[in-house]
């Protein structure tokens, strides 16, 4: 082939590129004119794209207002035919979902965020929590860190600080409710981060995060000791807050429950590990009547257990759970008996069924038949069967 021949031939497109430029196109341009056009305050900002991606607390507001107000978007919103992609999951022109394309976007949040946080630019700073309780909740963050992680890993102004927690993190960044989450996530050691991996995704709430920092290296040390390589893995993608029940409990108490339950409860077993009230009930039980209520484990109080196994017979205590789960709904059967539940309904709860005389002849159906009757009772008038009425 000739040298002009080989100067004709082009080179392959690249699909993936050429869509991910759309996006940001349309985002940048259309997208922004919609916001401003819905926010009027954002006009003067000098560049509103810029000002709204390195604030955390005004992205999780802007697509806070794409959810609500979607149809205002609709044009922009078509698949390779021009029809109109009214769910979160279908692609779009771009080849995208508008899932996968809030993903782009939380990814593009936190990278400006941090380009702004660990830059060199004072006046681009982002701006600091406009509420008194988020910036609280900041302060307690660095100072559980500080406290509980070790002097190396605790994060330092550094030139390549930013680059690290990114890197950490950005493969973890696929939903809109994590953008408030970032400046939280960006006070945990990059270490951790990097440990945490999916399990990332399990922490929803501020609160959560602290509570992760406040489980402390030792602790998660001390449970990467207890557990084999893939049961750590399963506890870090599923319930990395389970690291503190895995410490406390130590390998011989971990192994009895673990061999007691796991194989009811599944991935459910490392919710159950969070609360160390619960776990220090559990293991003073025999494993039979912990199998009977492995389906509830990762939900029911310390006190729950100790009086569903001290007032009720064996085969009553799954019978017990279910009925109560079943009639009550899910939540208002964590709210008494989760955690930190409503000790005196639990007691009375439990007290009610002991004291059915059931039919000898099949006493567990007959429990099946009555049962409903106690909590249909409390849903009439929770004060008065309070009270014992």
């Amino acid at each position: 082939m000739s040298k002009t021949a080989k100067a004709a031939v082009k080179a392959p497109v690249d699909a993936d590129a050429a869509n991910r430029r759309e996006i940001i196109r349309t985002i940048k341009g259309p997208g922004v004119e919609r916001i401003v056009q819905l926010i009027p305050a954002f006009a003067s900002f000098g560049d509103p794209y810029g000002s709204v991606m390195k604030s955390p607390d005004l992205l999780w507001g802007c697509l806070q207002l794409f959810r609500k107000e979607r149809e205002k978007f609709q044009d922009l919103l078509v698949d390779a035919a021009g029809n109109p992609v009214t769910d979160d999951t279908s692609p779009l022109r771009c080849g995208r979902s508008v899932d996968q394309v809030i993903g782009m976007v939380v990814r593009s949040g936190c990278k400006a965020y941090v380009e702004a946080r660990w830059g060199d630019d004072p006046a681009a700073k982002p701006p600091q929590p406009a509420k008194a309780e988020s910036k609280g909740l900041l302060d307690k963050l660095r100072a559980l860190v500080k406290g509980n992680w070790t002097e190396a890993e605790i994060p330092k102004p550094a030139p390549n600080a930013g680059e690290k927690f990114y890197a950490a993190i950005k493969d973890h960044l696929e939903y809109d409710w994590q953008v408030p989450l970032i400046p939280y996530f960006a006070e945990l050691p990059v270490k951790l981060l990097i440990e945490l991996g999916r399990g990332c995704t399990t922490l929803r709430n501020p609160e959560a995060i602290a509570q992760l920092a406040d489980i402390g290296r030792h602790n998660m040390d001390q449970a990467r000791k207890i557990l084999a390589d893939d049961m750590m893995r399963e506890m870090l993608d599923t319930q990395p807050l389970a690291a503190k029940g895995v410490s406390f409990l130590g390998k011989e108490r971990y192994d009895f429950l673990h061999g007691a339950v796991y194989e009811q409860m599944g991935e459910k077993f490392w919710n159950m590990c969070v609360d160390c009230d619960r776990l220090e009930a559990m293991e003073v039980q025999n494993a039979k009547d912990l199998a009977q209520m492995a389906e509830f484990l990762h939900i029911i109080s310390a006190e729950t257990i100790n009086q569903v196994v001290r007032l009720l017979q064996y085969a009553q205590m799954p019978v017990f759970l279910s009925v109560a789960y079943e009639k009550l709904g899910e939540e208002m059967f964590t709210e008494i008996f989760g955690v930190p539940g409503k000790k005196k309904l639990i007691k009375v709860f439990c007290e009610k069924t002991a004291a059915y005389k059931l039919d000898p002849n099949e006493p567990i159906e007959d429990l099946k038949r009555r049962l409903p009757d106690i909590f249909a009772a409390y849903m009439r008038s929770p004060a008065d069967f309070e009270k014992g009425l």
